[in-house]
C-alpha cells in the first residue's frame, strides 16, 4: 500500500507550498507547527455545526480602554489583527492612553460575551471573507471606547500573552514581528532613532528599500567617518586603536535621543514633556497564564509579563553585525 495522507493535512502542505511527502510534512513535524495547529483548529470549528453558540471559543484583546471581543473565525481573527494594527500605528503616539495589552481566550463564553463578539465591524464585505489577507480591507470597522466592555466581562477568561505598549523599539518590534503587522514611515523612522539610540548607527538602516529612513541627512556625515574609522581598522587589524569609532557610536546614539525628545517627546522608553513623563509605570514579568478573577481587586503586578531585553550596544571588536529586524 502506498503513502497515505490526511486531506486536511494535505491542503495544508500544498498552501504551504511544500512536497506532500518529505521530512518536513510528516505527521510529527506539521504537529510541532502552530500554523498548521491554528489551522486544523479553525477547520474543527467551523465544523461544528451543531454546536450552540455559547459553546464556541472567543478571544479578547484587553488594554487600559477597555477590552474587545473577537469569535473564534476568519471574520474574527482579521478583526482582531485589524485592531492589533490601529494598536501598532499609533504605537509612538504621544496622545495615545494605553501601555499594556493582553490576550485572553473564553472557552465556554456566556451568551452576553458571544454578542460582544466581533462588534467592532460596522459593515462587514464579502470580499474581506474571500481574500487571503490577514486583516479586514474593504469592510467599516471602527474601535472606539463605545464598544469595548469592562473587564468585568473577563471573569474565567485565560490570559495567554501580554505586550508591552511604550515607546521603545523592542516592544514594538515583538508586537509587529508576531502578528506581521504593517510599519508607517513614521513608525519606521521612531523605531529607527529607537535603535540608534540604544545600539548605534547602523548602515543598514538606511539601506532599507521599503522603509526609507527620513533622517538620513543628518547622520550622513557621521556616516562617512563611521565608515572611515571601519576601514582604518580593517587596514590596521594588529592596532588596539579604534580610531575614534567608539566616539563616533555615542555620538550617533546622542543625536538619536535628541531627535526623540525634541520631535516625539520619547525619552528613556517614556513619553516625556517638558521633561517630565506623561506617566510612570515599571517594567513587568509575564506569566505564561494568568486567569482573571472578577472577585479580587487589582492589585500591582508582581510578575506580570516579560519585558523585551532591549540588544546589547554594537562593539566594534566583534564581527557580526546587528539587523534592524521590523
Amino acid at each position: 500500500m502506498g503513502k497515505q495522507i490526511q486531506l486536511q493535512d494535505a491542503a495544508y502542505i500544498l498552501k504551504a507550498g511544500w512536497k506532500l511527502f518529505s521530512r518536513r510534512t510528516s505527521l510529527e513535524t506539521l504537529q510541532k507547527d502552530k500554523q498548521y495547529r491554528e489551522f486544523i483548529r479553525h477547520n474543527e470549528a467551523a465544523g461544528r455545526n451543531n454546536v450552540s453558540d455559547e459553546g464556541k471559543r472567543v478571544y479578547a484583546v484587553a488594554t487600559d480602554e477597555g477590552v474587545l471581543f473577537f469569535s473564534d473565525s476568519g471574520k474574527g481573527m482579521k478583526t482582531r489583527n485589524s485592531y492589533l494594527q490601529h494598536l501598532a500605528d499609533s504605537f509612538f503616539n504621544f496622545s495615545k492612553g494605553v501601555e499594556t495589552l493582553k490576550l485572553y481566550e473564553m472557552e465556554i463564553p456566556s451568551r452576553q460575551v458571544m454578542e460582544l463578539a466581533d462588534n467592532s465591524i460596522d459593515k462587514l464585505a464579502k470580499s474581506d471573507l474571500r481574500n487571503a489577507g490577514t486583516q479586514l480591507r474593504k469592510s467599516e470597522f471602527s474601535f472606539t471606547k463605545e464598544k469595548m466592555a469592562g473587564k468585568e466581562m473577563l471573569e474565567g477568561a485565560v490570559c495567554t500573552d501580554k505586550y508591552d505598549l511604550r515607546p521603545d523599539y523592542n516592544n514594538f518590534d515583538r508586537l509587529t514581528k508576531e502578528f506581521n503587522l504593517g510599519i508607517s514611515p513614521r513608525n519606521y523612522d521612531v523605531a529607527s532613532l529607537l535603535y540608534i539610540s540604544e545600539n548605534g548607527y547602523a548602515g543598514h538602516v538606511v539601506a532599507d528599500y521599503f522603509h526609507p529612513f527620513s533622517y538620513e541627512y543628518e547622520f550622513r556625515d557621521l556616516a562617512e567617518k563611521l565608515d572611515d574609522s571601519i576601514k582604518a581598522r580593517q587596514s590596521a587589524p594588529m592596532s588596539l586603536h579604534d580610531f575614534g569609532y567608539a566616539a563616533l557610536q555615542m555620538e550617533a546614539k546622542v543625536m538619536a535621543r535628541d531627535i526623540l525628545q525634541s520631535e516625539f517627546h520619547i525619552t528613556d522608553g517614556e513619553f516625556r514633556l517638558s521633561g517630565k513623563a506623561n506617566r510612570t509605570s515599571q517594567r513587568t514579568k509575564t506569566p505564561e497564564k494568568c486567569l482573571f478573577q472578577q472577585s479580587k481587586e487589582p492589585e500591582p503586578e508582581k510578575s506580570g509579563c516579560q519585558a523585551a531585553k532591549h540588544v546589547s550596544s554594537v562593539v566594534p571588536q566583534k564581527k557580526e553585525k546587528k539587523q534592524l529586524i521590523i
